[in-house]
């Protein structure tokens, strides 16, 4: 691979720096992330020195790249290394937080209803195992006027429900693609002295980060999705006034830590292509391109949403009423139809009642690959 100046995103990068199986579209990006060649190959090597010496490298060198990397990762994300930790995905970095605290009779915790089914499925898990704690969640309806009908939404709730001690925030939503007015959102919830966790699975490499400077009370986010890490890399970033407490959900000493110790490689690779700004100019284009072909091959809309609450590699599709799925019988019928009878790879998910196209835009798609499912989409039965 040459220069960032040389490389050309889209079928050329996708030949030369990706694998994937072939007469597969995969534009869903979002879910799984994917993981280059170069990545894939240092993973094999470490792996293989793992496995000829496992003494020499659990004693002698793990906690070197371990280090090694958690100053890497800490660099890329504004956090000072010390507040920063590496756990397996943000799901895990919740229920970290979650099971460290100590659960009191009548405190809640408030998430929204766009919150990701296991993010929501560890909070039910701590009000069972907590007797008397309780879920709540502010509502968020699309369209989007402003920022601030977000902010108010959840501010009503803090007021209706003063025994909240935490709230569970998205960076970007995993379903609708919003990305959140954090500082104002923390900013509330310090007025009222009320502790924030962010889900930020979505976040690392597709939006600016500075932990220090944003200051919540606890931050996850995954390095395997717009990073390239291998899977089973993510971050949980805990402010200093919380380490007498939130503790691992295990202790070990044995376990594979090898796509933590890639971080170094994967930021490397993530500079070489250009960085957040020359993919954002690639993605952005292409995924406006996408929404306007396939809302109009389905004479649909997409959501209206603040300019600012738009995550910058994913999108939202409103789609049509079909006679074989909807909102109330979609889980993950669509998805797997799209993916063994079209071999199409991408997201549906329902809000509101309705189904929604989620499209990821990445550095290997092209407009031809959007295209594919506007066919598709086009020609599928409706009521």
């Amino acid at each position: 691979m040459g220069s960032s100046s040389e490389i050309q995103f889209g079928a050329v990068m996708k030949k030369e720096c990706f694998h994937f199986e072939g007469g597969v579209t995969f534009i869903n990006h979002g879910s799984y992330g994917a993981v280059p060649l170069k990545i894939r190959e240092k993973q094999k090597q470490l792996l293989d020195e793992v496995n000829d010496n496992p003494d020499e490298f659990y004693r002698l060198k793990e906690h070197d790249l371990y280090m090694s990397a958690r100053d890497a990762a800490a660099k890329f994300t504004g956090a000072d290394p010390e507040n920063l930790f590496f756990v397996q995905n943000t799901t895990t970095g919740v229920n970290s937080v979650l099971k460290s605290m100590e659960w009191k009779k009548g405190d809640g915790i408030l998430t929204t209803v766009f919150t990701f089914r296991g993010v929501a499925n560890a909070c039910q898990r701590v009000a069972e195992i907590s007797s008397g704690v309780h879920i709540h969640q502010f509502d968020i309806r699309l369209p989007i006027r402003d920022e601030q009908e977000v902010v108010k939404s959840m501010t009503v709730q803090l007021e209706k429900h003063p025994q909240v001690r935490l709230v569970l925030l998205d960076h970007i939503t995993s379903h609708t693609a919003l990305v959140f007015p954090l500082k104002k959102m923390i900013e509330e919830c310090r007025k009222r002295d009320v502790l924030v966790l962010i889900d930020g699975a979505h976040a690392p490499g597709q939006v600016e980060l500075n932990l220090e400077d944003l200051q919540p009370d606890f931050y996850t986010g995954n390095f395997q999705k717009w990073l390239y890490a291998p899977r089973g890399c993510a971050i949980l970033w805990i402010s200093k006034k919380h380490h007498d407490w939130c503790t691992p959900l295990v202790t070990s000493l044995t376990r594979d830590n090898i796509p933590y110790f890639i971080v170094p490689d994967v930021l490397d690779f993530y500079r070489l292509i250009g960085g957040m700004e020359k993919i954002h100019r690639y993605t952005g284009p292409l995924l406006e391109k996408a929404c306007s072909l396939i809302a109009e091959r389905l004479g649909t809309t997409t959501p209206d949403i603040p300019k600012t609450m738009a995550a910058p590699n994913m999108r939202l599709i409103l789609l049509p009423e079909y006679r074989d799925y909807t909102a109330e019988t979609e889980e993950g019928v669509m998805f797997k139809d799209l993916m063994t009878k079209y071999r199409i790879n991408c997201a549906i998910f329902p809000a509101q009642g309705q189904l929604y196209l989620r499209l990821s835009a990445n550095i290997y798609n092209e407009l031809s690959d959007y295209v594919k499912i506007a066919d598709v989409l086009e020609n599928l039965p409706r009521r």
